[in-house]
């Protein structure tokens, strides 16, 4: 419904030397609150969360291990990571099945890497196009 607007002249008698000039008046009524858009990023934040989750938590046995286990953890952080992205990908972020597939990919290759991703270019990489490298300032409000 369109927003409806009122202009209405305040003293509406001709202007003498002693009294003010005429002030209009804008009467307006808004149906709602325009909430802005959130910003979409490429990766969803969830999808960004999980890949930096499960490469954290299977880190610990490879290095226990010296890599041995890589063998084990790494298909195994790969098939985790592709099937949590896809979906969340597909149900919250509403991808395509193609496009949804291309970012669990993707995501499952960075999680499988037999070592942390933390303080790399690849966890950087992670935390921006999921936009959480942002966190602090979008929960601060600045």
């Amino acid at each position: 419904m369109p927003s409806l607007r009122y202009i209405r002249r305040v003293n509406q008698q001709e202007p003498s030397p002693a009294m003010p000039p005429q002030i209009p008046v804008r009467l307006q009524r808004y149906e709602g609150t325009a909430v802005p858009p959130r910003r979409k990023f490429w990766l969803h934040p969830a999808s960004g969360l999980l890949v930096l989750g499960v490469d954290w938590l299977f880190f610990a046995p490879e290095a226990v291990t010296f890599e041995a286990a890589a063998i084990i953890t790494s298909p195994l952080a790969f098939l985790i990571t592709f099937t949590g992205v896809f979906w969340i990908q597909r149900q919250k972020n509403g991808d395509t099945f193609g496009t949804a597939a291309l970012k669990a990919l993707l995501g499952g290759f960075v999680a499988a890497i037999p070592t942390s991703i933390a303080g790399t270019i690849f966890g950087t990489l992670v935390l921006t196009l999921s936009g959480l490298s942002n966190w602090n300032q979008r929960r601060d409000g600045k």
